[in-house]
């Protein structure tokens, strides 16, 4: 049986009618941050769920969500997804969930979906270096919140990971094992995130006074195939990378898969990091080291920063970085010394 808001009110320790608005976020309530977080928290934990129909009838809202994703099968976005859907639920919002493949088209097409009052907000996981999405929303004054996505020029409204200290995790933990010939499979440069990511390697790599060879950047798409070919495009040149920094984990699975097919080892004759640090990456063989990215707390602060849009409350913060750290793990080690073959 579905939990009734007094249930919630027992747990939580207030009045129903607190927690009624606390939950659909009434920008009018003052109340205490640690009573709103254990109302949140009492929520979640008894599974309690809003009347949808009834609230919609009475505050002219769907409570449904909308977000957008440019590929499902990226393990990463279920992630994200999950801290949002968690997070609207306790506020008693539905999310719809749509793939657009990077396509236009499809971002378009939501967008009408946005205008005609079907949901009432959008969090963007797909925004590109210039998305004229994102541009036409806010031209239309919708609410919207991009997540693990920036854009220039936009200086709000957005949650990412910390990309650039999390590529200076990677590039140093190479460079400090000894590492002078690194090699870097980027993201798509028509994405903030794969732009973000490079330029940070660049400039690690000129802090510690080794020269950017532009042979060693190979530019990818996050998946698995580009990952596998830009390995085999590295290995084939006159003095191929002792290392390489891939732009996520699924690029690291292709490059482990070109490793493989060449009779390479993992660190034995190359070392390899990742990022995002994916559940399995650890049961890899061996372990991927990887940068780590809390993905469900990313959706839940982002869903929170729609939640106050939609509320009229003030963006406190405006844009959330979150905090990244480097796992290290069985993928890297020294490179070997000149003369032991390659």
């Amino acid at each position: 049986m579905a939990a009734t808001l007094r249930q919630v009110a027992g747990r939580a320790g207030v009045d129903a009618s607190t927690v009624s608005r606390v939950l659909r976020a009434d920008p009018a309530l003052a109340v205490r941050p640690e009573t709103r977080e254990r109302i949140l928290t009492a929520a979640r934990e008894l599974n309690y769920r809003p009347n949808a129909a009834a609230l919609s009838l009475k505050l002219r809202q769907t409570h449904t969500l909308g977000m957008l994703v440019p590929d499902i099968t990226n393990p990463i976005f279920p992630g994200i997804f999950r801290g949002v859907e968690a997070t609207a639920a306790a506020a008693g919002y539905r999310v719809i969930l749509v793939n657009t493949d990077e396509a236009r088209d499809r971002e378009s097409l939501f967008v009408d979906l946005l205008t005609e009052k079907r949901v009432d907000g959008l969090i963007l996981a797909t925004a590109l270096t210039d998305d004229k999405t994102v541009a036409a929303l806010r031209e239309g004054g919708y609410p919207f919140v991009l997540v693990n996505r920036r854009m220039p020029g936009l200086n709000e409204r957005y949650v990412s990971a910390d990309d650039e200290a999390g590529a200076r995790l990677a590039t140093e933990h190479l460079i400090r094992l000894g590492h002078r010939r690194i090699a870097h499979i980027s993201g798509p440069l028509f994405t903030d995130t794969g732009l973000r990511r490079l330029k940070a390697y660049r400039e690690c790599l000129h802090n510690h006074g080794i020269p950017f060879e532009s042979a060693y950047v190979v530019e990818g798409d996050f998946r698995e195939p580009t990952g596998q070919a830009a390995m085999q495009h590295l290995l084939e040149l006159p003095q191929p990378p002792t290392a390489v920094f891939c732009a996520n984990d699924l690029t690291a699975i292709g490059a482990m898969s070109a490793l493989r097919q060449r009779g390479l080892r993992l660190p034995e004759d190359l070392s390899l990091v990742g990022f995002n640090d994916l559940p399995w990456t650890e049961h890899l063989q061996p372990p991927l080291t990887t940068v780590h990215v809390p993905l469900p707390e990313m959706g839940a602060l982002a869903c929170t920063m729609l939640l106050q849009l939609l509320a009229g409350v003030p963006l406190q913060p405006v844009a959330i970085v979150v905090p990244v750290r480097l796992m290290e793990r069985g993928s890297t080690a020294p490179p070997r010394r000149e003369g032991d073959g390659r």
